[in-house]
């Protein structure tokens, strides 16, 4: 019956994907990427520098994709649009035998005015007007060199619904109001929730808990200048009485979760030399305090992304670092919560992608080095815990109609700290195949 339904399905694909060249306002496309490698080999585990007794080296050779996980993506999105209204529907075949959703979700969207000076969205879906511009520099193999690999969303944060959730709520699907009443400029609220049933008590998310976690973006395109984007995500901060009588009475225990902080995003990408792109987006995480018993704060993040052309040579940089001043403060036996002066560490990432395009193929190599800040104890003295970790590669990367291969060798480094390596390097022959119909 299991395969009956996916050969029906697939069927039924194949004759949209035919349908879709005869009916006005249908489209499928679809993109896709699987990673394989012949070989990977593990070094024999260290620990403080030295090799652990009896610790072999090992080697792999499978199939999975850049981000993690033995699993090809191959996805494909169905969409159907006027002036006045739209759907989209995206599906992926990347979970086993069967259809997953795909991040573009199912969603229906309309314009009442035939114009997106005002549009309506609701279901699962994403929309990327204001992400940031500058993701991943070499189409995946990054994660192979080190797998700290930052995507666009760190520089600035997309809209999100089901899937690929952007705000705190959680929920399967979101409604989305957005216009462009000028050129250039972008409004975007979104708000995350789910009602089981019209009607009667616990039929869906309690509207104060909706809109505390929704989301409100702005962006605005100067011409030949740049784009800058400002955007606010909601969650808890400020001081939070849970004894409160007002509190116990909207039942507030039951959703409340102090580890989804409210924070505010801005971003700013430079457009305005030719060959060249700048992104900087920065995060700032609004401190939370529960009333007598502790305190607590994700921090700043900052993220920079740049590329540049030039002819046959293009230079790629990502910097991205999160957790500045982040904290987690409980106090100890003799310090209380307030007096408490500790911080988490910080993480850096920078990556570096030169590459030269050559009339056959592209050559690149990719450099990532990744370090840990040393963290504060309680009384505001360093707990010595940095640490680091080194990765580096070269990759040759053909484009294909509809698609491109890149293939190369990595090798990494394990986390080292001060008192030497922990873990194990990686060398590997990874291979990448990525589509994309659009």
């Amino acid at each position: 019956m299991k395969k009956l339904l996916i050969f029906s399905l697939i069927a039924a694909i194949v004759a949209g994907a035919a349908f879709a060249q005869l009916a006005d306002g249908i489209s499928v496309n679809g993109w896709g990427r699987a990673a394989f490698s012949p070989l990977t080999i593990m070094s024999k585990e260290k620990a403080d520098g030295d090799t652990i007794d009896g610790s072999e080296s090992e080697a792999y050779a499978g199939t999975g994709v850049s981000w993690g996980g033995p699993k090809a993506r191959v996805d494909f999105r169905i969409s159907g649009a006027t002036d006045y209204i739209g759907f989209g529907v995206g599906s992926t075949a990347e979970d086993g035998d069967g259809l997953g959703m795909h991040e573009y979700g199912a969603h229906i969207w309309a314009q009442p005015f035939g114009t997106n000076v005002f549009k309506l969205t609701a279901g699962k879906f994403i929309d990327d007007t204001l992400r940031g511009k500058i993701g991943n520099l070499d189409s995946g193999f990054s994660n192979f060199v080190l797998m700290d690999t930052p995507e666009e969303d760190a520089i600035f944060r997309r809209f999100g619904a089901g899937n690929d959730v952007s705000t705190n709520g959680g929920y399967p699907n979101s409604f989305m109001l957005s216009s462009v009443p000028v050129d250039g400029l972008f409004l975007g609220f979104m708000v995350d929730g789910a009602l089981w049933n019209w009607g009667g008590h616990g039929s869906g998310t309690r509207a104060e808990e909706a809109y505390r976690y929704m989301q409100f973006g702005a962006g605005y395109e100067i011409a030949d200048i740049g784009h800058i984007r400002a955007q606010y995500i909601g969650g808890w901060f400020g001081t939070v009485d849970r004894a409160d009588q007002d509190w116990i009475d909207k039942g507030k225990d039951g959703w409340w979760d102090p580890s989804k902080q409210a924070r505010i995003e801005a971003a700013f990408a430079l457009t305005a030399v030719q060959g060249l792109l700048v992104d900087l987006g920065a995060k700032i995480w609004l401190p939370l305090e529960e009333k007598d018993a502790y305190k607590t704060s994700n921090g700043l993040d900052f993220s920079l992304g740049v590329t540049y052309g030039m002819d046959a040579l293009g230079i790629g940089f990502r910097a991205d670092i999160s957790g500045i001043g982040a904290y987690d403060r409980h106090g100890d036996a003799s310090t209380e919560y307030k007096d408490d002066k500790s911080n988490h560490r910080a993480h850096m990432v920078f990556r570096l992608v030169p590459t030269y395009a050559l009339d056959f193929a592209t050559l690149g190599l990719d450099a990532a080095f990744a370090i840990d800040t040393a963290g504060k104890n309680v009384a505001g003295d360093s707990e010595e815990n940095n640490g680091s970790q080194f990765g580096i590669g070269a990759f040759i990367q053909k484009g294909l109609a509809g698609g491109q291969i890149t293939a190369g060798l990595s090798f990494t480094l394990p986390p080292s700290n001060k008192d030497g390596a922990q873990g194990r390097s990686a060398f590997s022959i990874p291979v990448l195949l990525e589509y994309a119909f659009f």
